[in-house]
């Protein structure tokens, strides 16, 4: 697992306003996975919902 970048760090506390703890854990777990912003969200919006 790699670590975030500061700019993936500050766009994820934007959207932690709009979205629940579970979404924003998954999407975190996803991108240190090497995934992107827009495919995590899509991912987490599928699983845990909003």
């Amino acid at each position: 697992m790699k670590k975030l970048t500061k700019k993936q760090e500050s766009t994820l506390k934007k959207h932690s306003v709009h979205h629940s703890k579970k979404h924003m854990a998954m999407m975190k777990k996803e991108m240190r996975a090497g995934k992107s912003f827009t495919a995590a969200h899509k991912k987490a919006q599928k699983t845990v919902g909003k």
